[in-house]
């Protein structure tokens, strides 16, 4: 909203005092710290400028670089910015993801294919992928594959996935109990199984003839 920032625009009469607790300060791989912030040689002071509907705007000059990142977290870009930057990321990003599965009562599908290198069903890394999002959940849905979205963890992207209609689906097939084996060969392999503690789980793609495909899992 270029209106929010025409009263930011003067940087005389801007408010930098750090008097709201909640305020975050966006920061950045740069010499000032500070996202959308940089020192003018020939003025010896901060500039703001931020990229708004495609047009970069000069949002004021600042003494100090702590200043112009205080008026740019008031702006509406800056909020957003802080919001993405104190996001749990990693390890602590994937954790959080499975405990929501858990409370939502959710199953995180696994992948079908030996190769997948996620372990989750529809959920690709790309690590060519620029920025920190890198895994990508993709459907199929009426013969066409479909981007869905990027995640930062594979977990969360399972996530996204197990709360579609059809990561719904797929968890009531994994529940399902395994069908009454048949034969000798089939007896022995869930006997093998009880004995070495190891669970026979359904396959995503299971049908209502039995299992496709056969999985021991731990």
């Amino acid at each position: 909203d270029t209106r929010s920032f025409a009263c930011m625009k003067r940087s005389r009469g801007a408010d930098t005092s750090m008097s709201d607790d909640s305020l975050v300060l966006v920061t950045a791989d740069n010499k000032s710290g500070f996202k959308n912030v940089t020192y003018d040689l020939q003025s010896r002071r901060y500039e703001l400028r931020v990229q708004v509907g495609g047009k970069r705007k000069h949002l004021g000059a600042f003494k100090t670089a702590r200043e112009a990142a205080v008026v740019y977290a008031r702006t509406a870009e800056g909020k957003a910015d802080a919001a993405a930057q104190q996001r749990p990321t990693g390890a602590d990003a994937a954790a959080i993801a499975v405990r929501a599965a858990e409370r939502e009562g959710l199953l995180l599908i696994p992948a079908d294919r030996k190769d997948s290198t996620t372990g989750y069903k529809n959920v690709t890394h790309n690590v060519e992928q620029s920025g920190v999002r890198k895994y990508k959940l993709q459907m199929q849905k009426k013969g066409k594959r479909l981007s869905c979205g990027l995640f930062g963890t594979a977990e969360e992207a399972a996530l996204a996935y197990a709360r579609t209609p059809e990561g719904r689906a797929d968890a009531e097939r994994l529940r399902r109990p395994a069908p009454v084996p048949r034969t000798a060969a089939a007896i022995e392999a869930v006997q093998q199984a009880e004995r070495e503690g190891l669970t026979l789980v359904l396959s995503a793609n299971a049908t209502g003839r039995g299992l496709r495909r056969r999985h021991f899992w731990p």
